[in-house]
């Protein structure tokens, strides 16, 4: 089931005081280290990006060199940290070789588990952008208390309207700004590792 592997466990309600915790055992204002030490473990590729234009933003992407990540129906995990404090999870879903159709159908029984799961979601936005016979249509809804603190879906469909092609992906997005508020330590993510101030969290 899909469910399964985007929320391993019980998770609880989408409170305004309490935001949804993001997957995979991480929690908000989490440092990298647990994520690169299971991608080092399980031998997954790693990419930090570092925006020239926002320098307290680095972002840790996951994927295996083959296929899925471990265990997961995800192909990618993208996580975002501002001063080493992780902020967002997105993980993305691509489904190589199927048809549009079952993406979108995969998506629909996701965003109706976690409907179930956490209350509706609402819209949050839809664009369409055509170039050269080339259709990409994205369709986002959000549930959450604000802007904040939040959990996304969104599906990006791309049609190639010459051949009559068409595929499909979507994203699942924890997202929790409110706590870039609050004032921690700095963790620098370097490309040979992760600099800690005063040594990994205790298990």
């Amino acid at each position: 089931m899909v469910f399964c592997m985007v929320i391993p466990g019980a998770v609880a309600q989408l409170r305004a005081a309490e935001p949804l915790p993001p997957p995979f055992g991480l929690n908000w204002g989490d440092a990298p280290t647990l994520l690169v030490d299971w991608a080092v473990r399980t031998k997954l590729d790693q990419l930090v990006k570092a925006p020239a234009d926002q320098p307290r933003l680095k972002i840790l992407m996951i994927t295996a060199a083959k296929g899925n990540l471990p265990g997961h129906e995800a192909s990618t995990l993208e996580a975002r940290f501002m001063d080493g404090r992780l902020f967002e999870v997105a993980i993305h879903y691509t489904y190589p070789g199927k048809k549009a159709d079952f993406v979108r159908g995969q998506f629909v029984e996701l965003k109706g588990i976690l409907t179930r799961r956490h209350g509706s979601f609402k819209p949050s936005g839809d664009s369409r952008e055509r170039r050269d016979g080339i259709l990409v249509r994205s369709t986002a809804y959000r549930n959450g208390p604000t802007a904040n603190r939040s959990l996304m879906l969104v599906l990006t469909e791309v049609a190639d309207e010459k051949r009559g092609d068409a595929a499909a992906r979507f994203t699942v997005v924890y997202h929790n700004s409110g706590l870039l508020r609050d004032e921690g330590p700095q963790v620098i993510i370097r490309r040979d590792g992760v600099d800690l101030p005063d040594g990994p969290p205790g298990p």
